[in-house]
């Protein structure tokens, strides 16, 4: 019995090269999306929102008590006062989102932690714009990481993103391995 090779039509070659195209494009936007978040994590720009009327001391049955935001006494009177306080947002792709809730959630991952004291890599892409920078292996965990940070904040397409960036690292595809 002798095996023979059928060679793929014009029209097959054609979906398969535009389907891998497809998937080349989506890990390159996925690179370029996490870039984005890992480089404003790493900028950590903040600013103060309006500034808000805090109430303390003895709480009414009409109203709510904030505990926990800014420095106040209450030793004494048992009156209670209020005073103006700043909510510090930090400015990320997808808007202001409050720094310490952020700061938190960077805390409960190592890699996010390291960047939010200002370390780690200076840039998840490769020097020429193609590919990730080396060590690969860590550029892609800071992605993952930073994709997994921006859906928690609401980020939609970076849902997107970090599916395409799972799907490359378990096909194991050329643009994930090379310098494509």
């Amino acid at each position: 019995m002798i095996a023979s090779r059928r060679r793929a039509s014009p029209q097959a070659r054609q979906e398969v090269t535009q389907a891998l195209g497809s998937i080349r494009q989506q890990q390159r936007d996925a690179r370029a999306h996490a870039e984005i978040w890992y480089q404003a994590l790493r900028a950590w720009e903040t600013s103060e929102t309006d500034r808000v009327k805090v109430h303390y001391g003895p709480a009414r049955a009409s109203t709510m008590r904030v505990v926990g935001i800014g420095n106040y006494s209450t030793s004494g009177t048992g009156q209670g006062g209020s005073f103006w306080a700043g909510v510090e947002m930090v400015h990320l792709p997808n808007g202001l989102h409050r720094s310490n809730l952020v700061g938190g959630m960077c805390s409960a991952d190592p890699l996010l932690s390291e960047l939010h004291r200002g370390a780690g890599m200076g840039s998840l892409l490769h020097h020429s714009g193609r590919g990730w920078a080396d060590p690969k292996a860590r550029a892609m965990a800071y992605a993952e990481a930073v994709l997994e940070l921006a859906v928690a904040l609401g980020d939609e397409p970076a849902r997107v993103h970090a599916q395409a960036l799972a799907f490359a690292r378990m096909a194991r595809t050329i643009s994930v391995e090379s310098q494509d």
